[in-house]
């Protein structure tokens, strides 16, 4: 019976540091757990903190919650009698198998032993005994339950540890640059990475070699972050360390334009590449591992020559081709001038059949060195009309021009504008005597026009004192008066519309008998009122229309119906008049305000203007100003990958955004500084919104296009 006891207390025992090392288990696991997603937040936060500073960090917090861990599972600290109690819930006995550990653990294991084997105990014997064989049964079913209660106590922070773990792996993996452009909102982002494969790159020297024919000397950047350079030149990136695992150059104006690769040579103290350079923004990007570091080229292209022709001044025309003609011109290159000569184009002959021959003069060549190239120069010379055998009616197209080194068979020279000289023919100069015409048949007609309205209202006041027989005769008078007013105006308006008929032919009779309905009329339906011909002819084809029914009522003696008539064609003929006048602008009168009598005259509403709604940004400025945005985000919580991203952003704007990319260059200097931005943040997106800030006041306008 005493082997059975030792051996239940045995079988206890094993369960218990069983369940102890389930707890330790369970209690690492999760503190592991919590470390990988804590280091997970620091790296997604802030990207470049450094390693030493997380691992001090992911340490503290995983041993203080494997002791939190620890401290509460010691509250309730697994003992025999926990399991025993274990062991009879997977094989209830009646707590017969608590009971004996319960006495054991009070009394001591050989004053268990004793008192089983005293005869005054033994209904406690008994249950003893049936205990032992049930212990050993219990001992079987509890390594079954473990290793169920392993699975499921520990499978939960398994699984959590074991995916922090993969997602670390994986962002250890990915390279966390990314590159942001028109159609990504992604940040230029450097991460500095300590293991092998991912060492930082380092300091590099950058060297430039401009082409042989440009005579400039090489450049030494050093380690810089970006230089300019001409096109055509050779870029050397020389850095020390390994040999960078990948790098790249992309231009940064075609998006369409994939990367390509640039291999980099090993040598004694590093590495090497060498970059052709390119008329345009590009970047190069030289990778080790997870470490990304940028060189932004400014490319730039070799401008053509600037010539300036300054004598002579305009064009003109020659009497005879005599005499000397000086020649000036102003010429400047950004590199160097090579050569520059005038260029006349001399026609002769007229229509079809003329000539066209070609004369340089003044040429002159430029020498070049790398110590000094000639940039600007004054081309002078004068030149004799006479040797040049021109006639009358000939023609002289004069313009300077100037080319520099550039090898490119291509390559365009750099023109003046053109200059034009006509020898004068003789018959140009017969007469300039010119007969003075008479006045327009508008002028009369406003004149004969207004006369007879005169006359009608003089004769409409006196009807009344007269008799109708005199009334009706001077009434016929005034009538006829109309009728060839009304042929007159016709003429005009027929000849302006190219007939050549009379009004008085177009509608048969010199009376008053019918409509006037004659080739003007005519030609108005047929040309539509849209025409400029019947347009312009308009108001004389109501002043016509007018003065028949005006001559109408005056044969039938009544002046007051006239008189409306009259009025309606005197103002058409007025307006025909203005129509057809040519208006000088002349100098605006100068008007005299009297301070003293309109100071303080005016009404105050107490109602101002509502502000303009300021326009909508393009598609281009608008993806500028969001990525200027989250680069601000940026420079709070890491200043060195906000300043890639803002010069990747200069760099794409120098050719279509000037200003703003002189703005970013301002923001990028106070970036090195160490000083606060956020005023040039402010001033670089009103310049990309075109705000301009008045001097002294506090309101903004949008600048004029």
């Amino acid at each position: 019976m005493t082997a059975s006891v030792v051996s239940v207390l045995a079988s206890v025992a094993s369960v218990r540091r069983s369940l102890t090392a389930l707890v330790w288990m369970r209690a690492a696991l999760v503190a592991l757990g919590a470390a990988g997603a804590a280091w997970l937040i620091v790296r997604l936060v802030s990207p470049s903190a450094r390693t030493s500073a997380v691992y001090l960090v992911l340490m503290v917090l995983g041993v203080t919650l494997a002791l939190v861990a620890l401290q509460w599972r010691r509250r309730g600290r697994i003992d025999a009698v926990r399991a025993a109690l274990w062991m009879e819930e997977q094989m209830p006995s009646d707590f017969a198998l608590v009971t004996l550990v319960e006495r054991a653990v009070s009394v001591g294991e050989s004053e268990a032993m004793h008192t089983l084997d005293s005869p005054t105990n033994l209904r406690l014997a008994a249950a003893y005994n049936g205990t032992t064989s049930h212990a050993d049964a219990a001992t079987v079913q509890a390594r079954r339950a473990l290793h169920g209660a392993a699975l499921h106590q520990l499978r939960g922070p398994a699984l959590f540890t074991v995916g922090i773990v993969a997602v670390l792996a994986f962002l250890r993996d990915e390279r966390p640059s990314a590159f942001r452009n028109a159609d990504s909102d992604a940040l230029v982002t450097t991460t500095r990475a300590t293991s092998k494969n991912s060492a930082p790159i380092g300091a590099w020297r950058v060297r430039i070699v401009p082409p042989n024919y440009a005579g400039l000397r090489m450049i030494d950047g050093g380690d810089a972050e970006s230089v300019r350079a001409l096109a055509g030149s050779r870029l050397e990136l020389v850095g020390s360390g390994e040999v960078p695992l990948s790098s790249s150059a992309r231009i940064l104006t075609d998006l369409s334009t994939t990367a390509t690769h640039i291999a980099a040579l090993a040598t004694a103290s590093g590495w090497q590449m060498t970059v052709a350079t390119v008329a345009s923004p590009t970047e190069l990007r030289v990778s080790r591992g997870s470490v990304t570091r940028l060189l932004l080229i400014d490319g730039y292209a070799d401008s053509i020559p600037r010539v300036d022709l300054k004598l002579p001044a305009r064009d003109s025309v020659l009497r005879r081709a005599t005499g000397a003609l000086p020649l000036e011109a102003t010429l400047h290159d950004d590199l160097g001038l090579a050569s520059a000569a005038f260029e006349l184009i001399m026609s002769s002959g007229e229509g079809e059949r003329f000539t066209a021959r070609t004369v340089r003069v003044g040429a002159r060549t430029y020498t070049r060195s790398r110590d000094a190239n000639i940039r600007d120069a004054v081309l002078r010379v004068v030149l004799n009309l006479d040797s040049l055998l021109l006639g009358p009616g000939d023609i002289i197209h004069l313009r300077a021009v100037a080319r520099d080194a550039h090898p490119a068979a291509s390559r365009e020279m750099g023109t003046s504008e053109t200059r034009s000289f006509r020898i004068a023919r003789v018959a140009e100069y017969d007469s300039i005597d010119v007969e003075p015409a008479p006045p327009p048949e508008v002028d009369k007609s406003l004149m004969s026009q207004r006369m007879l309205l005169l006359l009608t209202e003089k004769l409409d006041a006196r009807g009344l004192r007269l008799a109708r027989p005199v009334l009706l005769d001077e009434s016929r008078k005034l009538a006829r008066d109309q009728v060839r007013l009304r042929l007159a105006v016709g003429d005009v308006v027929f000849q302006r519309l190219g007939g050549a008929s009379s009004a008085a032919h177009a509608e048969g009779a010199a009376d008053n008998s019918g409509p006037p309905v004659g080739k003007a009329d005519l030609l108005a339906e047929e040309e539509g009122d849209d025409s400029p011909v019947v347009a312009i002819n308009k108001p004389l084809l109501e002043a016509y229309n007018a003065m028949w029914d005006a001559g109408r009522a005056l044969e039938q003696g009544d002046t007051k119906g006239a008189i409306p008539h009259m009025k309606i064609a005197l103002a058409a003929i007025e307006r025909s008049r203005a129509a057809s006048r040519l208006y000088l602008r002349g100098k605006s009168p100068t008007v005299i305000v009297d301070l003293a009598k309109v100071r303080l005259a005016g009404r105050d509403t107490g109602i101002t203007n509502a502000r303009i709604a300021r326009g909508r940004l393009s598609v281009k400025s608008a993806q500028r100003e969001t990525r200027l945005l989250a680069a601000a985000v940026l420079a709070v919580r890491n200043a060195s990958d906000a300043r890639d991203s803002i010069a990747v952003l200069r760099l794409e704007s120098v050719s279509d955004a000037p200003d703003f990319a002189r703005s970013l260059d301002a923001m990028l200097a106070e970036l090195r500084r160490g000083g606060d931005v956020t005023a040039r943040f402010v001033q670089a997106r009103r310049v990309l919104g075109g705000i301009v800030r008045e001097n002294g006041g506090a309101w903004s306008r949008a600048s004029s296009p």
